[in-house]
């Protein structure tokens, strides 16, 4: 079993505020009604991103310590359908006062009422259950969630959901995140099936707005120097450079080009080549 690193913190019993809001919401698979789904509730826990882009919730000495990471994938505990919202899920709307139905997609739902034992048998932990997926979640429950996520993406893809394929590499590269900060082991299988479906996502423009490929060519260069692979990192730091120029031309006579956005990626993919031996850039 995976061990939790217990951190003492000077008078945590005086961190009385929860940083996240818990509902109950009905599972849109076999409508179990107390599915557990954690929100982190707006300006609580300061947030940066660490060299992957996964984000890094600070300290706040108003809140209890907590790495939303964690909890970011809600879980039903009886068939293991997962989601990233609510909004996959049935709720109650605490605003409208309405009840709220799923907005995930019919062919996803048919597939996992079909599979869900398949889907239980091949995911099986059994040092998880039910309470394992409360907060604080058990790191063999939080990694379980991340593993399920990406199981749906991969399902989305294959029913050609749009953009299915980024979330899933973003899930690859913050499952490889978290399972680091558990084991502190690097799984670079993880990174090497980022990499694959980030190069087809940049082959494809498979991504809802043009900023988002410069952030995929960010991620191909740092997960590929991650893998040892510099000859791949160098050539998609020339693509940043050639979209960076390319860009600037076009904002002469169209200022609504993203020039800003391909300014902030390709320098930062810049910064971690020339500071790539630096192991303290590495760390997450």
């Amino acid at each position: 079993m995976i061990q939790r690193r217990i951190e003492v913190v000077e008078k945590e019993e005086t961190k009385q505020t929860s940083p996240v809001i818990l509902q109950d919401i009905q599972c849109p698979v076999c409508s179990y009604e107390e599915v557990k789904n954690y929100t982190l509730k707006a300006k609580t826990l300061p947030i940066h991103h660490n060299i992957f882009e996964v984000p890094v919730y600070d300290d706040n000495p108003k809140y209890i310590r907590l790495d939303f990471n964690e909890l970011q994938f809600t879980v039903c505990p009886i068939c293991f359908y997962t989601g990233a919202s609510k909004t996959d899920f049935n709720f109650h709307g605490s605003l409208s006062h309405t009840d709220k139905h799923t907005e995930t997609d019919k062919r996803i739902l048919e597939y996992w009422k079909q599979n869900t034992q398949k889907i239980k048998s091949e995911f099986n932990v059994p040092s998880v259950n039910a309470e394992s997926f409360v907060n604080p979640r058990t790191p063999e429950a939080a990694l379980l969630s991340v593993n399920l996520a990406i199981h749906k993406a991969s399902i989305e893809l294959g029913v050609k959901i749009p953009y299915s394929m980024i979330k899933r590499a973003h899930r690859y590269v913050r499952l490889f995140c978290l399972n680091y900060k558990y084991t502190k082991t690097e799984d670079l299988e993880l990174l090497k099936k980022a990499v694959t479906d980030l190069e087809e996502i940049f082959r494809l423009s498979d991504f809802p707005e043009k900023p988002y490929e410069f952030e995929v060519c960010y991620l191909i260069v740092v997960c590929s120097i991650k893998l040892g692979d510099e000859s791949k990192a160098a050539s998609f730091i020339k693509v940043l450079d050639q979209t960076k120029a390319e860009l600037g031309l076009e904002s002469k006579t169209n200022p609504k080009v993203p020039l800003q956005e391909i300014t902030k990626w390709s320098t930062l993919a810049k910064e971690v080549w020339q500071n790539r031996t630096d192991a303290s850039i590495w760390i997450i």
